[in-house]
């Protein structure tokens, strides 16, 4: 068998169904053996919009996602989704050619010998699980097997086979006795009784639990057992950015959106806690902001598969090394006894969360910060109108803060973004890779004009396709995130950010319907407006671009300042509702007290 026939018929194994990339002289071969074994190569217009569509689809499925490119540009080109893939700890398998090894400079001091040779395999050994040089085709079996392996085992990641081109023309034998491949990565699927028995007497004594899901707690699975857990233990949830859909927002434990840029009321509720359970995330500083007071005497519980992660910034009061779906099935195993439900009651705590919603809604923000809010009205309408199960793939910038703030993620519904890498031109690319696999499911891309220009070449594929994506352009014109930067700390210039520092964007509408997909510009002045977007999402399946001409400077708040505590951003209170709020967390603390 062929080299690149073995790798085509593992593909097929592993239930892959698509790779995405873009083709060139040192991936052929590859690319043929690929497309003519029962695989789809699916050709992207650029390799970073093909690597952002494989660990989209990954982040969707969680499962493996594969994309290819060529040697030398090709391959270099990926890097970008690369390090996406692995700092959202999502399995993808990067296939690239390579030249003949004969041309490969291997320890030569010459900087290349063939034509686009690049050591694409060193290059990408610090943002990878595993990356290899295939330059034998008698270890290729074993190196496809392992690669595979290690990217779907413990914390998932991206590997990296580079293959040369005479490699991908050899033939191997294949052993069907020994097809399997231990990645050496141990299992932690065993919580110790006493641990799991240590947690829930925590948990049971705490009279303001919260738990905090981050981006390991999005797969289906861990999803339905979160729910079961947070219903019988009654403990309100909030979620990070890349937790977004992993509780229903919906659900009337849910406490909002943590961060330097979420929910307020979130915010409040996470310093308040008296316990913080936090799942599958790392508690990075865009979650506790810099100072870390309020989290030095709260008691920490942190869930995590990769023990690395482990008192990084905040020190926990007990550390779990577990999968989040073998925590959880540990403790809901354990029964409740009935002198201990009262306990778990803990009315005055879900009471105050809920006054904190009503006090400090999303909406309120920009108006207490005397900014126009009408972005802020056009997601909630977008959340309004979102069908039962959108997936809803937001770009990098205040398009992305807003979407993660305003739009209430529904139980089937997903939200997929980049939170650790989180390059601009993220969203068409993801879109698209999640709909090529669930062509069923309508996807909704909001963007900003910034963010839509890095990979605008790929709507040729969603137009050729007829793929049902629908495209919201927040158009500020203007990069409004750090345009916001620059008004706040330095002095308003406002270079390379708007028409005054040599920044533009095209017609949107025009460019949209050159590609041949149907197109619209909605006003933010227009009176219609809201008419307007409830027709498309109601009615529309895609493909269709909106372009949102926001004819004004946008903000994002709340926003939080270097050195903050995390339940104090900007814009600041007033007095009035500084006491208002002082007065609710004393009445909850005399509560609590028995006072």
């Amino acid at each position: 068998m062929k080299t690149v026939d073995f790798i085509s018929k593992i593909l097929i194994e592993e239930n892959v169904r698509q790779v995405f990339g873009m083709i060139g002289g040192a991936a052929t071969r590859l690319i043929d053996s690929l497309n003519s074994n029962g695989l789809e190569f699916v050709p992207f217009y650029h390799e970073q919009a093909a690597a952002y569509a494989a660990t989209a689809a990954a982040k969707y499925s969680r499962q493996l996602n594969v994309a290819v490119a060529t040697s030398g540009p090709g391959a270099t080109n990926l890097i970008t989704g690369i390090a996406d893939a692995y700092f959202d700890s999502v399995p993808v398998l990067f296939l690239t050619g390579q030249v003949n090894t004969s041309d490969f400079k291997y320890e030569g001091k010459v900087r290349q010998l063939g034509f686009q040779e690049t050591d694409i395999v060193n290059i990408v050994k610090p943002i990878t699980k595993y990356a290899s040089l295939v330059d034998n085709s008698n270890k290729l079996v074993h190196e496809v097997r392992k690669a595979i392996s290690i990217a779907k085992s413990g914390r998932p990641g991206p590997v990296l086979l580079d293959i040369p081109m005479d490699i991908q023309a050899q033939f191997v034998e294949i052993d069907e006795e020994n097809k399997e491949f231990n990645s050496n990565e141990p299992l932690k699927d065993q919580i110790k009784p006493d641990l799991a028995r240590m947690v829930l007497e925590k948990i049971k004594q705490s009279k303001k639990p919260l738990i905090l899901c981050g981006g390991g707690c999005c797969d289906l699975s861990t999803k339905e057992l979160i729910l079961k857990f947070v219903e019988k233990y009654k403990i309100p949830v909030v979620v990070s950015l890349m937790g977004k859909d992993s509780f229903p927002n919906d659900h009337p434990l849910y406490s909002g959106f943590v961060g330097a840029y979420g929910n307020r009321y979130a915010n409040i509720a996470m310093v308040q806690s008296d316990l913080l359970l936090v799942l599958g995330s790392r508690l990075d500083t865009r979650q506790t902001g810099n100072n870390l007071a309020p989290f030095q005497k709260k008691c920490i519980i942190q869930v995590d598969i990769d023990e690395n992660e482990m008192n990084q910034r905040v020190s926990n009061e007990i550390s779990v090394v577990s999968s989040i779906n073998s925590f959880l099935k540990t403790l809901l195993d354990f029964s409740i006894q009935d002198q201990e439900k009262k306990a778990l009651n803990r009315s005055n705590w879900l009471f105050f969360l809920e006054q904190l919603k009503a006090k400090f809604p999303v909406i309120g923000e920009p108006i207490r910060a005397g900014v126009k809010e009408y972005h802020y009205n056009l997601a909630k309408e977008i959340s309004d109108h979102l069908w039962e199960d959108d997936v809803i793939c937001v770009d990098v910038g205040q398009n992305q803060m807003l979407a993660a703030q305003a739009i209430e993620i529904r139980k089937k519904q997903r939200f997929i973004n980049s939170g650790g890498m989180a390059p601009m031109g993220y969203s068409l690319p993801a879109a698209i890779g999640i709909s090529l696999q669930n062509n069923s499911k309508r996807s909704i891309v909001i963007t900003g004009d910034g963010g839509f220009q890095v990979n605008i070449q790929e709507l040729i594929t969603v137009a050729k396709r007829k793929l049902p994506i629908i495209i919201f352009v927040f158009n500020n014109h203007s990069l409004g995130m750090i345009k916001q930067f620059q008004e706040l700390y330095l002095d308003s210039r406002f270079v390379g950010t708007d028409s005054s520092g040599n920044y533009y964007h095209p017609d949107f509408v025009e460019i949209a319907k050159a590609y041949g997909i149907k197109a619209f510009k909605i006003s933010a002045n227009s009176k219609t407006w809201r008419r307007d977007v409830t027709n498309i999402l109601d009615n529309s399946y895609g493909p269709v671009l909106v372009d949102v001409d926001l004819d004004y400077q946008t903000y994002i708040y709340p926003k939080l300042e270097f050195d903050n505590v995390i339940d104090s951003p900007l814009p600041d209170l007033s007095d009035l509702e500084k006491a208002g709020l002082q007065k609710l967390i004393s009445k909850l603390n005399t509560e609590d007290q028995g006072v």
